[in-house]
């Protein structure tokens, strides 16, 4: 392939979303795959389906890096090394295989019919005090309070849970924010308050795992009295999950950890999406119009919901939460057509994938409409906000039905329209995952649907 001797071109985050775009550009100059260097260490970055295919199913000899930032802060453990989410070995193969039933889709009408209360509960207790108090809100801080709650309908109950789950959320924004700046000079982020500010996420960390240790003992004790495993109990299955791969119950926090961290991912997802849609009127007018002639009356209900998930989807390809991975090939192997030497590192992007002009016709357009026939096989390796292989998300079920859910939630019961703010809401994507700026702000007026909402909990499901 052709290669690209030259130096890092951008520093991350120096200019709005140019990072990825440089591998865009150079993509249509040197083709799908191609050697760039990142000082003096050559990568190769490619964007091939062949290639993709083998570095996304072969966990063996195609590995994740050991020093994701998202695994420690400031020397504190987050997510360790055999979490179910950057995990790898045998350990986490295990544990893998363990959870994928209580994350199968099978298993979805389960998940429904524990967040259905809760999702009502929400509405009542946190968004419409919120509203009572001023109706413009950031959406993006709505949705973090409404995903940072469901755990704790899930097994995961603790001080916090669905009671004072904006607690929750702004201790995982906090951990989010500051996961990339342990990696460059605190004091020019932070100037004189680096000292700090430091030591104050270090206390956070520390509380969140003292927090989640106690839910480990609390759910130990629980599990001594039952003869079955509960199909709704996430933490339960977690604590299984990590005996069965012999590991502890400091593994079982770095999982509590990883949950709370990818559950406000679908914040940030419908944040994006909200962005989206402040300058595509038509589109959210036909979203709502199909939400509310088809009220969620059950777990199938959300089938109706064919132009909202095209919606998603489409979010999904513009502003995936993960933009780009990093790999490492641990022996000399062929990926796809190329041969590779041992100890070389791989870059892919599902920013740069999912905005080639073969696989997407205006790729740069939000066009919801584009995924009226269903979504691309992952086979084809050309979307994948999910990943795809082996490492497949094992969430993806329950983020689409979650994400369904809450968006009828709010326009069933809420008219939103966008409000204008001195500083233009942004999808910053500028490192590996996206983030958010400047809101997105919107006005709710309630429409008072109260009994539309959603199904009562002793309706028996199918």
């Amino acid at each position: 392939s052709s290669g690209i001797n030259a130096e890092w071109p951008l520093r991350p985050g120096k200019r709005q979303n140019k990072f990825l775009d440089c591998f865009l550009m150079w993509r249509g100059i040197y083709g799908d795959t191609f050697q760039f260097r990142i000082k003096t260490r050559p990568v190769i970055f490619t964007c091939e389906p062949e290639a993709l295919r083998v570095i996304t199913q072969d966990v063996v000899n195609i590995v994740k890096v050991d020093h994701l930032p998202n695994r420690a802060l400031f020397g504190q453990r987050i997510t360790g090394v055999y979490s179910i989410l950057t995990g790898g070995g045998q350990e986490w193969s295990i544990k893998r295989k363990i959870m994928s039933s209580f994350f199968a889709k099978q298993n979805m009408h389960t998940i429904f019919r524990a967040s259905v209360p809760l999702m009502d509960r929400l509405l009542e207790t946190k968004v419409k005090p919120m509203v009572g108090r001023r109706n413009v809100l950031d959406i993006h801080e709505i949705y973090t309070i409404i995903f940072s709650a469901p755990p704790g309908v899930l097994g995961m109950e603790c001080p916090m849970g669905v009671d004072r789950p904006e607690e929750i959320g702004r201790r995982v924004n906090v951990f989010l924010d500051v996961i990339p700046s342990q990696l460059g000079n605190l004091s020019r982020v932070w100037g004189a308050q680096a000292s700090k500010k430091k030591s104050e996420t270090i206390d956070l960390v520390v509380e969140m795992r003292m927090m989640g240790k106690k839910m480990v003992d609390e759910k130990r004790a629980e599990i001594g009295d039952w003869d079955v495993m509960p199909e709704d109990d996430l933490l339960a299955n977690l604590i299984h999950a990590n005996d069965s791969a012999g590991l502890g119950d400091e593994e079982v926090i770095d999982d509590i950890m990883t949950v709370y961290l990818v559950m406000d991912n679908m914040s940030k997802q419908l944040g994006s999406l909200f962005i989206y849609l402040i300058n595509h009127k038509e589109i959210m007018d036909k979203m709502v119009t199909e939400i509310r002639e088809n009220p969620i009356t059950d777990f199938k209900s959300l089938n109706k919901l064919k132009y909202t998930e095209m919606v998603i989807w489409e979010s999904l390809r513009m502003a995936p939460v993960l933009l780009r991975g990093t790999r490492w090939v641990n022996k000399p192997m062929y990926v796809g057509k190329y041969w590779i030497p041992a100890d070389c590192q791989f870059q892919y992007s599902q920013y740069v994938l999912h905005r080639i002009p073969e696989y997407w016709s205006n790729p740069r357009e939000f066009i919801p409409e584009r995924f009226e026939k269903g979504i691309p096989s992952v086979d084809n390796f050309t979307f994948f906000p999910f990943l795809a292989g082996a490492r497949t998300c094992l969430g993806k079920h329950v983020a689409m039905v979650a994400m369904k859910m809450t968006l009828a939630m709010l326009l069933t019961n809420y008219d939103l329209t966008p409000v204008p703010t001195p500083k233009k809401p942004t999808i910053v994507q500028t490192m590996a995952v996206t983030r958010l700026k400047g809101g997105p702000f919107y006005m709710f007026e309630p429409t008072y649907r109260v009994k539309e909402r959603y199904l009562s909990t002793t309706k028996n499901e199918e």
